[in-house]
């Protein structure tokens, strides 16, 4: 199966993202508390657990973490899941020409749904969004804001052996952010051994609201080490505030 199927929209701004050493501390806890909410129904199912980064050559930066377990199957394929996703970003932005910073972390509980259609896996998925956003000002003390919305998700996987394709769409009410890919990978190397399995392929991602359009599009390439999948990925960029660029990244999931 496709196993970077977890993507979490970074309700995109006009702005430069910096991560923060205070930010993924922070982050690391919520996603503790939400790993231990989240596997407390599991009884004799699986999950899986995935994370990813991506830097791009405009110094923004996005990073996510987060945990999947189902709840409730069926002999039919269709079943019940929760999903607890943590992410993180920082970005600067300018006020009377001095360049200020802000950062904002998130986390999104969800309840999902998912079903198989001869090899196509379906699933659809919905949660509240909550925000922290921290923000610098001119000659003050920092704002501290905190949202609610809600966040929706929908995802198609077709698995074969040899190669699959997956399409993920997700919607973020708090900004109105739609985020969007398309990927397809294809077994490229498959060794005797349990190591290394290795897929090489394509993904197109878009994604925008009122005030942001972007789109990205480059090779990926998986390794699998065990039960282990290790993902790069990279290529060109173009959006309404930095224009053309490129970027990179990495993805790694492994299911408990």
């Amino acid at each position: 199966m496709d196993e970077d199927n977890h993507v979490l929209s970074a309700d995109v701004r006009p702005a430069r993202w910096l991560m923060r050493p205070r930010t993924i501390a922070r982050l690391t806890r919520l996603l503790l508390a939400a790993c231990i909410l989240t596997c407390l129904p599991l009884v004799s199912e699986a999950g899986d657990v995935f994370t990813g980064f991506q830097i791009d050559n405009k110094s923004q930066y996005f990073g996510y973490l987060g945990v999947r377990t189902p709840i409730l199957g069926s002999s039919a394929g269709s079943g019940l899941f929760v999903q607890a996703m943590t992410s993180g970003l920082g970005y600067s932005f300018k006020s009377n020409g001095q360049l200020l910073d802000a950062n904002i972390q998130s986390i999104v509980p969800s309840l999902g749904i998912s079903t198989t259609l001869g090899g196509w896996t379906l699933s659809a998925l919905a949660g509240p969004q909550l925000r922290r956003i921290e923000e610098q000002r001119l000659n003050a003390s920092s704002t501290i804001a905190h949202q609610a919305g809600v966040y929706g998700q929908l995802e198609a996987l077709y698995w074969q052996e040899k190669w699959n394709l997956h399409a993920i769409g997700s919607y973020a009410d708090l900004d109105n952010f739609f985020w969007s890919r398309l990927r397809g990978k294809v077994l490229a190397y498959k060794p005797e051994k349990i190591c290394c399995a290795t897929y090489l392929g394509w993904d197109v991602t878009g994604m925008g609201n009122a005030g942001f359009r972007g789109i990205m599009t480059g090779p990926i390439a998986e390794v699998q080490v065990s039960k282990v999948f290790l993902l790069v990925r990279g290529g060109y960029q173009h959006n309404t505030t930095f224009h053309s660029g490129g970027y990179g990244g990495f993805e790694i999931y492994f299911p408990f």
